[in-house]
């Protein structure tokens, strides 16, 4: 019992302590020479109790810092990779569109990405099951958003759209063995190769099949593929799909097995574009709401 009134009188006299200490130190800096002497002495004493609350309250200032600096830091992040993925896009444009290839679009009336309007979404859910390589968007029909729609970034192909509900879509993935019925039509950079790059079950990677004279194809690691030019084709042409990386020649396969990594890193999805393609003039209730033009 002893102790525990001894304990209640330490508190006490600590309390006070504080609380004449606080006082102190409010008081009128233009007050008397004790007075001062008083406050600096207040200080002192309340010094400790000071540092006791810091101590304890910055774990949580830290903590909230950390979160805030952290959904700023993912916001700086989304912006500068999708920058990044534009640039790149340019410049997979540039190797695309050549003098040779431009003048031969003239000629063919064939149309071209700068014909198609997009849609900008955010990517906001994968794949439901394991089976398929789909994400999820937050537009749909509403957006004039329809099935078979081209789907890209600012680097390159990212698939096409499989589903739409007014106000979702559902996006198949290249890297997806179903996309648009097994295959994206393609040419490489440099000889124009033409082919169809193609997914197999359990592989990211896509595989050129049906070459063009495979015998003579001259084609060459780290060169890139893109959407090759043809009429009525369910892509616009010259559009990034991916990077030649590895080219395996064997005796009796009648052609190469060319395999390629899509130049899109699919698994970071945030942004995308769907493509009205063919443009279809607003015929199925599209609108300009949300889209951009491409």
């Amino acid at each position: 019992m002893v102790v525990y009134r001894r304990d209640t009188r330490r508190r006490y006299v600590l309390a006070l302590l504080i609380v004449t200490s606080l006082v102190l130190i409010s008081l009128d800096s233009g007050g008397s020479g004790i007075i001062g002497s008083l406050r600096s002495a207040a200080r002192d004493v309340i010094a400790p109790v000071q540092n006791l609350v810091d101590d304890a309250f910055n774990p949580i200032r830290n903590w909230v810092n950390d979160v805030t600096d952290a959904g700023k830091l993912r916001s700086e992040n989304e912006a500068l990779r999708k920058q990044i993925d534009e640039l790149q896009g340019k410049v997979n444009r540039d190797k695309a569109v050549g003098s040779e290839v431009g003048q031969l679009e003239q000629l063919l009336d064939l149309p071209t990405i700068e014909d198609a309007t997009g849609v900008a979404a955010r990517v906001i859910g994968g794949a439901a099951g394991n089976f398929q390589r789909t994400v999820e968007i937050d537009r749909g029909t509403g957006s004039g958003i329809d099935v078979g729609m081209p789907v890209v970034t600012g680097a390159g192909l990212v698939g096409t759209v499989q589903e739409a509900s007014h106000s979702r879509a559902t996006v198949r993935l290249i890297d997806d063995p179903g996309t648009n019925g097994g295959g994206v039509g393609v040419r490489t950079e440099r000889a124009r190769v033409q082919g169809i790059a193609v997914a197999r079950a359990g592989d990211r990677l896509l595989h050129m099949s049906f070459i063009e004279d495979p015998a003579k194809a001259d084609i060459k690691k780290g060169e890139l593929v893109f959407t090759s030019a043809t009429k009525d084709a369910a892509y616009p042409p010259d559009i990034a799909v991916a990077k030649v990386v590895s080219i395996d020649r064997r005796n009796g396969d009648l052609e190469p097995d060319v395999a390629l990594q899509p130049v899109v890193d699919l698994d970071r999805l945030v942004f995308v574009k769907v493509l009205r393609w063919p443009e279809t003039g607003g015929s199925n209730g599209a609108t300009s709401d949300g889209g951009s033009s491409g």
